[in-house]
């Protein structure tokens, strides 16, 4: 099993200490079977995919998709264009159990929602329906076509202008996930780094690292890898329940 240097994270809810420096996790098992790991949104969610593609690299069983758009989200590109791009490029999987989907977006969403021949201005009553509606929509396909679905929350960011926003828009994307059945996974507080307050440093492998970008809202690789370290834990437990189905199986049919 390769080692795989990330944050210190017990499980999806852990905060991490800044005080505390981070340790190396062990990689989650290669699958028996062939198995995908989808993930779909913006730019902060292509900063995951390198994370999870560079974890997985050695595993020849495992998948890593990349569904992502710069720039792009879920107020500019509707719900039905998503769910586009996830039938046509990723491919409904012949069986879901052995699908993965991971969305992180939400950056880019403090704008406008075409609403038939007019727009609604960012977080109004029904600016926050529609949006939520969308949530949903692509989340119960997404939940449809595979074994487990984690949604990434947007993380706290150093513009003081963007960072209410922010919030607003994970709170709707958490409330619309969890009728769905997918996980949301909230990630504020985890990317404080334990200071209770945006921090662009966090101890890493023993030491303070730059963890986030310079625009104050993308990571470093580092930071990346920080974040996707809390989904990589949970993620480890589907492929080990995959492998024992798959094991059992193989024993039923001796």
């Amino acid at each position: 099993m390769r080692k795989y240097l990330l944050g210190a994270i017990l499980g999806l809810s852990a905060l991490v200490s800044a005080m505390s420096p981070a340790q190396a996790l062990d990689a989650p098992s290669c699958p028996k079977t062939p198995m995908r790991v989808v993930v779909l949104g913006d730019s902060l969610a292509d900063g995951l995919w390198s994370s999870l593609y560079r974890v997985f690299a050695q595993c020849d069983t495992m998948n890593v998709v990349r569904l992502t758009a710069v720039s792009d989200g879920l107020a500019k590109t509707s719900d039905q264009d998503w769910i586009h791009r996830y039938l046509t490029k990723a491919g409904q999987p012949q069986d879901k159990s052995n699908d993965i989907v991971i969305v992180q977006m939400g950056a880019n969403d403090i704008t406008t929602i075409r609403n038939g021949r007019t727009r609604e201005s960012f977080n109004t009553e029904v600016w926050n329906a529609l949006y939520q509606q969308r949530v949903v929509t692509l989340a119960r396909t997404l939940e449809a076509n595979s074994a487990k679905l984690y949604w990434v929350g947007l993380p706290i960011v150093g513009n003081t202008s963007w960072e209410p926003s922010y919030r607003i828009i994970s709170q709707l994307q958490s409330a619309a996930v969890r009728k769905t059945g997918g996980t949301f996974v909230d990630i504020h507080e985890l990317t404080t780094f334990g200071t209770g307050d945006f921090s662009m440093n966090g101890n890493f492998e023993g030491r303070l690292m730059q963890l986030r970008a310079a625009d104050k809202v993308h990571f470093t690789k580092p930071g990346y890898d920080y974040v996707a370290s809390v989904v990589l834990a949970d993620l480890d437990k589907v492929i080990e329940n995959h492998n024992r189905r798959i094991a059992l199986q193989d024993v039923q049919l001796q």
